[in-house]
């Protein structure tokens, strides 16, 4: 945990190791992953009073994000000639760590949390580009690329996670955001069985 601790310190000084300086024993980053998704529940109060169930659903939705945007990174780095020495998940999930400090702006009047909110997702992203750009050698720019293409695979797997805790009775989704959501899976579930092949990026 103590070396965990020093790459994120490392990590916030723009300070970067080699891949294999974040390939940590799989219960490490899967313990620090679970319990983001669980802090992050404490943010979703409008999906009902189910805490469990929200809990829940931000597990879920937090675990396929972080899978799916590891799997499409790596691909993504690998189209720009990098050969990987090791997994992308530690540094991804590591990136990612800020989150922990996300509830504390609830404090926060509301316009000030909104500021900081946004601060704490842009650093996220400065830190995501940096450390994927020196462990891979591939330019800021072009991971910064790879980061916005898969910002659309995100809403639509949070649309998706969401129809499906909805259906399960995990959360209550508000009226101003069922259209959205709808809109957002409707290709997904009319599309034949052919997407059934394709679900897994």
């Amino acid at each position: 945990m103590h070396r965990l601790i020093d790459d994120l310190l490392g990590l916030l000084r723009f300070r970067v190791g080699p891949l294999e300086q974040y390939q940590y024993p799989r219960w490490v980053p899967a313990l620090l992953l679970t319990v983001l998704g669980l802090v992050a529940s404490g943010g979703t109060g409008e999906l009902g009073g189910n805490i469990a169930g929200r809990m829940l659903f931000m597990l879920l939705f937090t675990w396929l994000e972080t899978l799916l945007f590891t799997q499409f990174m790596t691909v993504w780095l690998r189209l720009a000639k990098w050969q990987p020495s090791g997994s992308l998940f530690g540094l991804i999930v590591l990136c990612n760590s800020l989150q922990f400090v996300e509830p504390l702006t609830s404090w926060l009047p509301d316009d000030v949390a909104l500021g900081a909110d946004l601060a704490l997702s842009l650093l996220t992203i400065a830190l995501m580009v940096n450390g994927l750009a020196l462990v891979s050698g591939v330019g800021r720019v072009r991971v910064l690329l790879g980061v916005m293409l898969f910002a659309p695979v995100a809403m639509l797997t949070l649309a998706m996670n969401l129809q499906l805790a909805g259906s399960m009775g995990w959360v209550t989704i508000p009226q101003d955001m069922l259209g959205p959501v709808s809109e957002a899976t409707a290709p997904a579930s009319d599309t034949p069985a052919v997407s059934k092949g394709n679900s897994d990026l």
